[in-house]
């Protein structure tokens, strides 16, 4: 469901996710965070990616997650790519994709 990779050099943490994102998964999402992202050794200034490649839906709740990690992470720490067509235009109608930085 989600894999984390920290790359000290370039100051990034990009967690890969794959399958749907539904509810469920969001609640097993916010379980996996509490704990992962805080001790992943993130810096202040290192940037955050969630790799939607594998992705093929998205519920509202993962959206919320995005958004509060996109808030934690800071002003121009966040984004989110790799995003296929369907997850892209839910983004977008939900009206957030230019907020979250979404390649």
């Amino acid at each position: 469901m989600v894999e984390f990779n920290y790359n000290p050099d370039e100051k990034i943490l990009t967690v890969i996710f794959n399958g749907r994102m539904d509810s469920v998964a969001a609640l097993k999402l916010n379980e996996i965070f509490d704990g992962v992202l805080i001790m992943k050794d993130r810096k202040p200034d290192d940037r955050l990616v969630f790799d939607l490649k594998e992705v093929d839906f998205i519920a509202s709740s993962f959206i919320r997650i995005c958004v509060c990690h996109a808030k934690l992470a800071g002003a121009g720490k966040f984004s989110i790519t790799h995003c296929q067509p369907f997850v892209k235009k839910t983004f977008k109608i939900s009206g957030v994709d230019e907020v979250l930085n979404i390649n």
